[in-house]
């Protein structure tokens, strides 16, 4: 895992975005802001993060298709989180359909996020380094 792994963070309230890198950043993380799923595959481009945490309701592209998104560009080696009001299975199908390494609803346990996070940005890594 990288030593300070970046993470980001796509979710359009501001308040649940910054407690969201605030938590990141307590288990030694950074984190990039994104309000929107344009806007996080621009901000991705221009900071390469090792994993992304996606909310499924933004405006303009929602998180399903912004994960969809992801997964052309970035193929499996992207860990994508997805954490969301959106409790149905239906929906919770429809993240991991979309190409979601995981799925977690709000309110969430910031503890089972962090683990998943570290897990498959190791994953991740250690794929990668398998292809190299």
């Amino acid at each position: 895992m990288p030593d300070r792994p970046t993470v980001l963070v796509v979710e359009d309230d501001l308040e649940m975005n910054e407690l969201q890198q605030e938590l990141l950043s307590v288990h030694g993380m950074d984190a990039v802001a994104a309000y929107t799923g344009s806007e996080a595959l621009e901000v991705f481009d221009r900071t390469g993060a090792d994993a992304v945490l996606l909310d499924i309701m933004l405006p303009e592209m929602d998180g399903i298709e912004t994960c969809i998104k992801f997964r052309a560009r970035q193929g499996k080696h992207l860990p994508i989180i997805i954490v969301t009001a959106l409790d149905s299975e239906e929906m919770r199908r429809r993240g991991y359909e979309a190409g979601a390494d995981a799925y977690f609803t709000k309110p969430f346990d910031p503890d089972e996020v962090i683990h998943a996070i570290c897990v498959l940005i190791e994953q991740a890594s250690r794929n990668g380094s398998e292809h190299s």
